[in-house]
């Protein structure tokens, strides 16, 4: 007999064989150019605590759940031809993902205060300029500093999602997360004059960077364009890398065709100690 194949929820998986919750999918970083390749980021390395009693107990509990529904189970085919969990089972499999993905934010946030918290979640509102729900959505290794150093990931009610530096609970970049259907005008054929964009660019970053006025005097300026005029960059790097690091340092923001902000970054606090 032919051995079934099953989808579980990625971020179940993803515990399962032994990573804890991170951005597995969906969000592009901005690590060489304004849009780059999706990071898979590993978190074996990153300092603090990943699992517990609870933890395991739970990942055994599902593993066993899951090879059982799996044998027994309802089965149904997906778009790719994956057999995929249906009825009672995906009810009962899917309870326990949730459980699990409850139990490792609980202990990933172990060591926040409600101050700090807090304090993210302003940070988010702010770069929002909006109230904004906000749901925590794991930890991970950050893609920029090739010291590795935790992040977290916040998605706020509109979908974009936010990465944050624990260490000063700064917001080091946001954009559309994982499966968010944020909608953006691309007609290029639409667009504002470059030096508007580029002016509304500079008027956000100077209401939501401290010191962008320093940024702009010390920082290489570059501005690139997504063909078809879909969105434009503005993006001021550091004129050196910290010793031992491939990326430079950069502030950065991405603007649709009529002025929209896409995505944010100031990844400089990665590099501090």
């Amino acid at each position: 007999m032919a051995k079934k194949q099953f989808v579980i929820g990625a971020s179940a998986l993803a515990i399962v064989f032994g990573l804890a919750l991170g951005v597995t999918s969906g969000f592009t970083f901005s690590k060489g150019s304004p849009v780059s390749a999706q990071v898979q980021p590993d978190n074996s390395a990153v300092a603090g605590p990943h699992t517990n009693a609870a933890i395991e107990s739970i990942k055994a509990e599902l593993d066993s759940v899951t090879q059982y529904e799996s044998a027994y189970g309802c089965l149904t085919f997906g778009r790719g031809g994956q057999s995929e969990f249906c009825g009672a089972s995906k009810e009962r499999v899917g309870t326990l993902e949730n459980k699990l993905t409850e139990e490792v934010h609980k202990l990933e946030l172990s060591g926040r205060s409600s101050e700090a918290l807090a304090q993210v979640k302003s940070n988010i509102e702010s770069l929002a300029e909006r109230k904004a729900d906000v749901t925590f959505e794991g930890t991970s290794a950050n893609p920029y500093t090739n010291a590795v150093k935790r992040i977290e990931q916040w998605q706020d009610d509109k979908g974009f999602l936010y990465i944050v530096n624990p260490t000063n609970n700064t917001i080091v970049q946001f954009g559309p997360g994982p499966g968010s259907k944020i909608s953006f005008e691309r007609n290029g054929s639409k667009s504002l004059p470059q030096s508007e964009l580029k002016a509304m660019a500079e008027e956000y970053l100077s209401k939501h960077v401290a010191d962008f006025g320093s940024v702009k005097a010390n920082f290489s300026f570059r501005q690139m364009s997504k063909p078809g005029s879909v969105s434009y960059a503005f993006r001021w790097e550091d004129k050196s890398k910290p010793q031992g690091e491939d990326v430079t340092p950069f502030v950065q923001i991405v603007l649709s065709p009529v002025g929209e902000v896409m995505s944010f970054n100031d990844v400089r606090s990665l590099y501090s100690n």
